[in-house]
Parts: structure tokens; sequence; C-alpha cells
């Protein structure tokens, strides 16, 4: 107990010396002599003590160390300050955060609505420059015409795309209606020509000659003889009924179909034993064949065979009202006819081109 309260002694009287040595320090304020008396205090373990707010400034009132308080009474309480700052802080960040999301909501609607805009302006740009299905027509007639006019490939003379397309033209011309300066044809070149209606896909081209068929030497083999007569005797009996009643029984039509099948499957039977060109050429007559029995099967096949469709005419200019009239247009060339159908093509393009530059 005695050495306790001798350490007590020490501690004060320490204090007392500390204040009267520091006595120039600032109100206020701890000098260097009462940090270490404190410290002292403290390590004294000090349970009481008189009130000595008179030396020094060191009472509890003056703000000094408190015995009841172990350790830094103030580092107490500023952790209890930032604690209630950080949460300040915490709070005012979270609404900040809150604030940022909002402005980047408003950032992505901003962009969302201006995406809109641009694609809607792309749009109006595309539209207003793109050619409208009535134009592309237009300027696909242009480019048909130009190359019909100008030389096209022999096949689109042959299979009487130049020729339809140079009828279109001169249809539309007054001066071809009118027969101005209209190029001249030989009625025998007209007889070589295949016209159709347009009510069907079919040629009557191979039919002509009043059915009499030119078989192909690849179809002329003794494994088609059977095949072969019943199509000739079928063609035969088709031209009768349309020539005396205007139409072919479907029976007749449908029997025809079958034999010329059956034709082509034994051609493909014989492809190894068969030259390459005379196959061609036969697949080529089958070809022609079927396309006759598409025109036997029309309503109007009466009027290929009674000389209605049959064209007549002196020059282009009377060609083309003569095929206006009747409602026809060209269709492909029978094989052998094509020096007839490059004839035909020449003089329709001379003729075209000639009024075209009287325009």
């Amino acid at each position: 107990m005695s050495s306790y309260l001798n350490r007590s002694s020490l501690a004060a009287l320490a204090l007392l010396a500390a204040s009267a040595t520091n006595a120039q320090a600032q109100p206020g304020q701890m000098t260097v002599g009462q940090a270490a008396a404190a410290g002292n205090l403290g390590a004294g373990r000090i349970m009481s003590v008189p009130n000595v707010a008179g030396i020094g400034g060191m009472g509890y009132g003056g703000g000094g160390y408190n015995p009841y308080y172990p350790g830094d009474y103030n580092a107490w309480a500023g952790g209890t300050l930032t604690g209630a700052a950080n949460l300040v802080g915490a709070q005012g960040q979270l609404m900040k955060s809150q604030q940022d999301a909002f402005l980047q909501r408003e950032n992505v609607r901003a962009a969302k609505t201006d995406n809109r805009r641009r694609t809607f302006d792309e749009y109006m740009y595309e539209k207003e420059h793109t050619p409208s299905a009535e134009e592309e027509r237009r300027q696909a007639q242009r480019l048909y015409l130009e190359r019909a006019r100008n030389n096209p490939p022999s096949t689109e003379i042959w299979t009487g795309s130049a020729l339809n397309t140079l009828l279109q033209d001169l249809q539309r011309n007054p001066g071809a209606k009118n027969g101005i300066a209209s190029m001249p044809l030989d009625e025998d070149t007209l007889k070589h020509i295949n016209v159709t209606s347009g009510k069907g896909e079919g040629n009557i081209g191979i039919l002509k000659n009043g059915g009499k068929l030119v078989w192909p030497d690849a179809l002329s083999d003794p494994e088609y003889k059977e095949d072969r007569d019943r199509v000739n005797n079928g063609i035969a009996d088709a031209l009768k009924q349309a020539e005396f009643n205007g139409k072919v029984d479907p029976g007749t039509s449908r029997q025809l179909q079958k034999d010329v099948d059956s034709l082509g499957k034994t051609l493909r039977k014989h492809v190894g034993d068969t030259d390459v060109n005379e196959y061609i050429k036969a697949k080529e007559f089958l070809g022609n064949l079927d396309s006759s029995i598409v025109i036997l099967k029309q309503p109007d096949v009466g009027n290929y065979f009674s000389g209605k469709y049959a064209l007549k005419a002196k020059n282009v200019g009377e060609l083309v009202a003569d095929m206006t009239g009747k409602g026809l247009t060209f269709t492909a060339a029978t094989p052998g006819d094509e020096s007839a159908y490059n004839a035909l093509y020449q003089s329709m393009a001379n003729y075209d081109n000639a009024l075209t530059t009287k325009q």
C-alpha cells in the first residue's frame, strides 16, 4: 500500500514540476512536461487524484487525463466521430452512385433514340434512292431492247426471245402501225417461223409438215420401232381431230405422251451404245415432241392447223399488225429453221432501228 501511494505521490510531484517548468505554454495546450506527467500517471495506475485544475490547467475541466478512462480519451472520441463521418460519407457515395446510374440510364435512352433516328434517316435515304419495281421493269425493258437491237447471241434469236423484244417495241411505235419505211419479207421465210397464242408453252413446229416426222438416227434402231409406230399413228390421228373438230381427244394426247416417255426410257437404257452427238439430237427431238403434245392439249389447237395462225405479211409492218391482231408471239425454232429466224431478226432489227432514228 505504501509503495502504491509513493508511486502516486511521485507522479503528482512530477506533474507539478512539469506544470511549473512549462508555465509559458499557451492556454489549452499540453506541454511536453505535462504529456510526460500524464504518461507517468497512466503508468502508475492512479485510482484517484485530487482536483488539480488550478495547477497548469490539468484538472478534469481543463481537458487533461481522466484516470477512469484508461488509454487515450481523445483517440476514443475520434474513433466514434470517424465512424459517424464514414457513415455519412457512405450515404453520400450511395446517393452519388444512384445519380450516376440515373444519368447513365438517360444516356442509354438518348443513344437508343439517336440510333432509331439514324435508322429512320437511312431507311428514308435508301427508299428515296432505290428504284421502284416499275422503274426496274422499265430499265430491264430498255436493256433487253438494246441487247436485241445489237446482234444478240444466236440462241436468243432461235428461241424467239430477241424477236419478241423487237415485236413489243414495234407494237408501241406508231410508225410501225402506219407501215412507214417497212422492210420487205419473204413469205417462204415466214413458213419456217413458229408462233404461239400464249395459252401454253408448247411449240407446234415439229408437226407443221402434216405430222410427217423425220426421226433422228438414234431413234431409228429396231428397239424403238414399236414406240415409234405408235407415235406416228397417234400424231396422224390427233391432227385429223384438230383439223375437223378443232380439238384433240384427251385420251389421244395422253397416249401420245406415254409413247414419247417410253421412247425416252429406251434411249436412256442405250446411252452407252449411242454416239454422243446422236444422243443429243434424239433428246432434242423428243423435247420437241413433248412441246407439240402441249399444243395438242390446248383449246385453240385447231387454229394451228386450219391456217388461222399462219403468218401472212409482205413486210415487217404488216407482220407486226398481223401478229398483234391474232395475239401471237414467237416461239423457238425447229431444228433446220435457224436460218429463217436469222433472216427475220435482221429485217425486224433494221426496221426498229430505222424508226427509232426518225423519232
